[in-house]
């Protein structure tokens, strides 16, 4: 500014240099105190954090109340539990143990607790520790919290805002100043609108990410809703064609109604051999398995024999094909294992095959063939398709 006066000039600075030490002294503390304004109930905060050491926090490195750091450390008012308690305790079972010792100790808790306790109100009514409780400042130091109160309040201005501003109205060359400042705003408010932007178009990306996401989420469910709704209509079928077919001409019930899904083989467990009963859509199928024999070991069949599972998986000699297998024990006590001979990309007949229902419905088709006799070691015959 022109025609400035000298004295003016040393008024602006020495103002400045005040507003720098108010803004330096007071917005650091002020403004922690601001995040933690408005505050509850401190009681009960206080007392579980001095009696218990309960949500512990701990001081600012900058603050130069030590004493105030050490009695409300959760560590001190630990350790004097400890001694008072857990020392006692141990000190009653020696020998000669006086009741002066048993006093100090307790002193010691009440000392520890008496400096807990104050030491964490002090934390409570100190602008800027994280233990800071409006409400406990406003009970025991109404008037500098009523000093303070607008500046609490306050969600956008600080001592720091009002000094920029004098600053700025101050600055000799006000107007290039303002300018200057102006084009800072306007390119720092574009580079957040760039990014805000970029962010947008990212959210957007995921939002759309999402959509097809949960759009493949649907149509996968639909899907499962339709096989199980199938899976359980055709067992339900199934179940009343094995009933039907019991009461109906034994020539319909056949050993090729035991082709459910897939190609199968079917064996009964003699001794240690397996032999077989009859196979369909299989072509290296032997006719009888010798469970100690180490070329059928990677078997299912064998590895069922093995185990205590219900169900065993295994690779076919037949490059991309699997086999799963069933244990089913027959109300004659005979034992014979079906299998599902099937292409190992098939993921989905898992399921199917891991069902009670389909192991259900192949047991009673089993059942039923051994009623009519139709559950006879037919050496290498194959069942007709």
């Amino acid at each position: 500014m022109s025609g400035q006066r000298p004295e003016d000039a040393v008024n602006r600075i020495e103002l400045l240099s005040w507003l720098k030490t108010i803004e330096r002294d007071f917005d650091p503390v002020l403004l922690e105190a601001r995040k933690q304004y408005p505050a509850s109930g401190w009681v009960g905060v206080w007392l579980a954090r001095s009696l218990l050491g309960i949500k512990y926090k701990r001081m600012p490195e900058d603050s130069i109340q030590k004493t105030v750091a050490f009695f409300s450390s959760r560590a001190t008012l630990w350790s004097a539990w400890l001694v008072a308690i857990a020392g006692n305790a141990a000190l009653a079972w020696i020998r000669g143990f006086d009741d002066w010792q048993w006093l100090a100790g307790i002193v010691l808790l009440a000392a520890a607790v008496a400096g807990s306790l104050k030491s964490n109100l002090t934390r409570m009514l100190t602008p800027g520790d994280p233990y800071f409780n409006s409400s406990a400042y406003k009970l025991f130091r109404p008037k500098e919290y009523f000093m303070f109160l607008n500046y609490l309040k306050e969600n956008k201005h600080t001592f720091g805002t009002v000094a920029k501003w004098v600053e700025l109205l101050y600055n000799e060359h006000s107007l290039d100043h303002l300018i200057r400042e102006h084009q800072a705003i306007n390119e720092q408010l574009r580079r957040e609108s760039r990014e805000f932007k970029a962010s947008l178009e990212r959210s957007e990306r995921n939002l759309r990410t999402a959509d097809m996401q949960i759009d493949l989420l649907n149509r996968k469910i639909e899907l499962l809703i339709q096989q199980v709704s199938a899976n359980e209509n055709g067992f339900n079928a199934a179940i009343d064609v094995i009933y039907r077919l019991r009461r109906a001409d034994p020539k319909l019930f056949t050993p090729n109604d035991l082709r459910v899904l897939t190609a199968f083989s079917l064996f009964e467990l003699e001794g240690d051999v397996l032999y077989r009963i009859c196979e369909q859509g299989t072509t290296e199928t032997p006719p009888a398995i010798h469970l100690d024999d180490p070329n059928y070991a990677r078997y299912s069949s064998v590895k069922l024999v093995h185990s205590d599972n219900t169900i065993e998986y295994a690779t076919s000699d037949r490059e991309g094909r699997t086999v799963a297998s069933y244990w089913i024990e027959l109300p004659s006590e005979r034992v014979v294992i079906y299998n599902f001979h099937f292409e190992s990309t098939n993921r989905s007949i898992h399921a199917i095959i891991e069902s009670k229902e389909m192991y259900r419905f192949i047991r009673g088709i089993c059942i039923h063939l051994e009623e009519r006799g139709l559950l006879e070691k037919e050496g290498i015959r194959h069942a007709e398709a």
